[in-house]
């Protein structure tokens, strides 16, 4: 039976750039400003094809369709952009890493379906293989 006290609120995703330090990928969050820029820019009914969004006070473009963020002013590698909700801890380092953008969408959908119905246990598989268990409404979203 549907208890009233299991409302879903849908996680408010926030906007990463992935940077190659010490040989290792590491996914740093955009500031708030420009994070809501880029969310406001993607939800936009208006979104043409090859939109830029300057970041960073200008020093970075990130062109939105590719997910990729590029350096205005000196050379420096592209970087992969992407739009988060849903992370997991790495092996060796113990840092958060954003799932892809599909799966993320996935978990989410599933997360609803567990809180609204209140219907636990749901098994995903991650892009890495593993099982991912739904346990119940106290599941931490990071």
């Amino acid at each position: 039976m549907f208890d009233k006290t299991n409302k879903y609120e849908a996680v408010a995703p926030h906007w990463f750039y992935c940077k190659v330090i010490d040989s290792k990928e590491r996914w740093i969050p955009f500031n708030r400003q420009d994070s809501e820029k880029l969310e406001e820019t993607h939800n936009s009914s208006k979104y043409p094809d090859e939109v830029v969004v300057p970041t960073e006070g200008g020093r970075y473009d990130v062109h939105l369709k590719k997910r990729l963020r590029y350096a205005v002013y000196w050379e420096e590698e592209v970087s992969e952009v992407r739009c988060c909700t849903w992370f997991y801890k790495g092996d060796k380092d113990n840092k958060y890493i954003p799932y892809s953008e599909s799966f993320s969408e996935e978990l989410e959908e599933t997360y609803m379906i567990c809180v609204t119905l209140d219907e636990w246990k749901k098994k995903l598989e991650s892009p890495t293989r593993e099982i991912i268990i739904l346990h119940n409404p106290k599941v931490k979203r990071t």
